[in-house]
């Protein structure tokens, strides 16, 4: 085996409490796979990734994974700056392990406690247990109750005559009785090391990229352009958006391009529970980023590090919000000595921009703010192309446009999501077509050879992968198509005419200066498919679908029943295109009238606001049911909030004999069932009570046979006779007066 590229996981510790000695080294490989490639349990591997750094490890048997995967440790993954599902590259070691003399580790996070022998003596065993060293390998270990985290800076070998000059090839070490292992002060308290990250790497945020190119260049390479002028380089950058988007990535790359130093800090390894520590860390890392200009400190998650100083804020966040904000002024300062200005910059993420404290949002601190929003179709076709740019794939511009045009709300990192999973999708394709085929291919190059996504591979990614914005509230919707109901082809139209058309013809609604509807109100007597037809509707649109039951906003907390509503809104926003569908809406917008102020006022008035407010409501279609329109607030009902109400009525024979064809086809049936002779006998039953004239033969014919093989026209009489009508006339003439007294016209 030369080299080869795998999908790697992180290895599940079945029985952590066992007491039998770790092997962070060992991969995990099938037998078969194994084989096929000429290894053999021991083998010293090196495990590289796309960002250059590299890890050692042991192959070892194991039927627990699968061919198409290799399971690893947390160790290596650290080691190599892996992430889980990502693609690792092996290739063997040739060199023979040298025996090491001393090993310098660094911390990574600075230590509150005295380094003593004892502790140098522990981890000295740790790595005996660990078979073998190599520079850049990661070092975890329990100490004083909390995981500490060290790096092999330097190896002195034992004897230095055997070290290969190789660069691309790893050196293997292992410890002798002799060793001595040293630990130096930590260079920071954060990560340092930066993969290679390119701006043609990243896809979709050209114009973000652009803005935050010329902000860091400027600052970093030519602060004395900005100086002249008798202003300030800007010395603070804000990315903020949702999870995904790449935030972080965009910073990596910034880091990446302009060779700065780059200190990444996160809010956890700042914390500490001594008085004054964590503001000494701060002001240690401002301190190197001086020292090592130009330099870039970038606060990854900053919100969980300053948050909102009046808002409950522990004592610690408080201090540590005070600590920044003297350090991002300091930077504005220069030696008077050196009169050379600090070429540093400061770039905060975060998906919550209004939890952090205000004093940071102001100019000279955090001088610029960039949205890093939701992909448009536009952006997702372009992150597509650059992740797929590097993997063999039979797709072109035509397939990227569809399945971007269909990945509605998905960010950044759900697209990374898919294409990983049609490339696992790819790899057992080809395993499959292989054994059906019955070769058995030796060389791992001409199987790798082979191996191209398809279309259909990516779209079976797809259906695996859900919105990031809406996998906390993404309902498993049934796949209802229009031709699942019968009938109503009317309201259908309109439905169509709503949500379908300013999609797929957004044109004609530029041509005419005429914006697509925000609101539609089915109403009607109970059982006529209102709810279906709003399956119907985001399965037929492909649209992401947020279902809102009335009770889970309701509140016993002032407020927090508002906030459910804005929340609710905030996700459909985020996944856009997408449908709101309030069922028995007329549980939460109940006139208003009362005296006193309640729960249910609030709500709607909350309600209100998010569908004809300041933010405006974009590609966020509001569908609600209801069978008591008439109880619904009258300032709901107003174009501009719901601006088409629709009267879904009983279905007529037509639409009777259409719903039993749809449910017949699905039915074992008799030739005798005259499907135009139930309709006229069905007279007045609603849909769902047509529907239930179906299943009511259905059992009847059981019970007459258990092994009966198909179900009569008497049957469906006899349950004809079963099912009582409940709408009644009384029913209709109050939908017939509502309809009348508000000026509606029927569909």
């Amino acid at each position: 085996m030369s080299s080869m590229q795998v999908c790697v996981l992180l290895t599940e510790d079945t029985n952590p409490t066992s007491a039998a000695r770790p092997r962070p080294l060992r991969i995990l490989f099938h037998p078969q796979c194994m084989e096929k490639l000429g290894l053999v349990a021991g083998d010293l591997v090196q495990v590289s990734s796309q960002s250059a750094c590299k890890s050692l490890g042991i192959i070892w048997p194991s039927r627990t994974v699968s061919a198409e995967h290799i399971s690893v440790s947390q160790h290596i993954l650290d080691t190599a700056s892996l992430l889980e599902g990502s693609t690792a590259t092996l290739s063997l070691v040739s060199v023979p392990a040298v025996h090491a003399a001393i090993i310098n580790l660094v911390w990574l996070h600075t230590p509150e406690f005295h380094i003593d022998e004892a502790l140098s003596i522990y981890v000295k065993e740790i790595l005996l247990e660990t078979e073998y060293v190599c520079s850049g390998q990661m070092v975890r270990f329990q100490y004083y109750g909390k995981e500490r985290l060290c790096m092999v800076d330097q190896i002195t070998p034992i004897d230095p005559i055997q070290i290969n000059s190789d660069p691309h090839q790893i050196i293997p070490f292992r410890l002798v009785r002799s060793t001595r292992v040293r630990f130096e002060q930590a260079k920071s308290t954060v990560e340092t090391r930066v993969g290679k990250v390119e701006y043609s790497t990243i896809g979709g945020l050209g114009e973000q990229i652009s803005t935050v190119r010329s902000l860091v260049e400027l600052t970093l390479c030519n602060p004395e352009h900005i100086s002249c002028l008798g202003f300030r380089p800007p010395r603070g950058i804000l990315l903020f958006g949702p999870p995904g988007t790449g935030k972080t990535l965009l910073a990596r790359a910034v880091a990446y391009e302009t060779s700065a130093h780059v200190i990444t800090v996160n809010g956890s390894e700042i914390m500490s529970r001594f008085h004054g520590e964590a503001e000494t860390r701060l002001h240690h890392i401002f301190q190197e980023a001086n020292e090592k200009s130009p330099s870039i400190i970038f606060l990854d998650e900053i919100d969980a590090l300053c948050p909102k100083r009046d808002e409950g804020a522990t004592e610690v966040h408080q201090r540590i919000v005070a600590a920044l904000l003297t350090l991002m002024d300091g930077i504005n300062t220069y030696s008077s000595k050196t009169t050379q200005h600090h070429r540093l910059v400061v770039i905060g993420a975060t998906n919550r921009p209004n939890a952090i404290d205000d004093a940071l949002r102001r100019p000279g601190r955090f001088d610029h703010e960039i949205e890093i929003g939701i992909p448009s179709e536009i952006h997702r076709f372009e992150i597509l192309q650059a992740l797929l740019k590097k993997v063999p794939n039979s797709l072109n511009d035509m397939d990227l446009r569809t399945i971007s045009a269909n990945a509605h709300g998905y960010v950044g990192a759900d697209l990374a999501a898919i294409c990983r999973e049609a490339g696992l999708k790819a790899i057992q394709r080809i395993e499959a077509e292989s054994l059906n085929a019955g070769v058995v291919q030796t060389d791992d190059e001409m199987h790798l050879l082979d191996l191209q996504i398809t279309l259909e591979d990516m779209r079976l990614g797809m259906s695996m992968v859900q919105p990031s914005a809406m996998r906390e509230v993404t309902l498993e919707v049934p796949k209802v198509k229009w031709t699942d109901i019968g009938g109503q082809e009317d309201v259908k139209q309109r439905l169509r005419e709503a949500v379908e058309w300013p999609l797929k013809h957004p044109e004609a609604f530029l041509k005419f200066n005429i914006s697509p509807p925000k609101g539609i109100l089915l109403y009607g007597p109970p059982g006529c498919s209102k709810t279906l037809m709003a399956k119907a509707l985001a399965t037929e649109a492909g649209l992401n679908f947020l279902a809102v039951k009335g009770p889970e906003l309701f509140s016993k907390w002032v407020g927090e029943s508002e906030k459910a509503v804005q929340e609710i809104f905030r996700k459909a926003r985020a996944a856009s295109p997408s449908i709101i569908f309030f069922d028995e809406i007329d549980a939460l917008a109940v006139r208003r009238g009362g005296d006193d102020a309640s729960v249910a006022d609030r709500v709607l008035s909350q309600l209100l606001n998010e569908l004809d407010g300041i933010e405006p409501l974009i590609n966020v279609t509001i569908v609600a049911a209801t069978n008591r329109p008439d109880i619904l607030d009258t300032a709901l009902l107003r174009p501009g909030r719901i601006d088409s109400i629709l009267y879904v009525s009983p279905p007529d024979a037509d639409s009777r004999e259409q719903i039993f064809r749809i449910q017949t086809n699905r039915m074992a049936c008799s030739d005798d069932v005259d499907l135009k002779k139930l309709a006229e006998l069905t007279e007045g039953l609603s849909g769902a009570e047509t529907m239930a004239v179906c299943q009511e033969a259905a059992l009847h014919a059981m019970e007459e046979d258990l092994h009966a093989l198909c179900v009569f026209q008497r049957h469906f009489i006899d349950a004809i006779k079963r099912i009582t009508p409940r709408i009644t006339p009384r029913m209709l003439e109050f939908y017939d007066n509502f309809r009348q007294r508000c000026g509606l016209r029927s569909v």
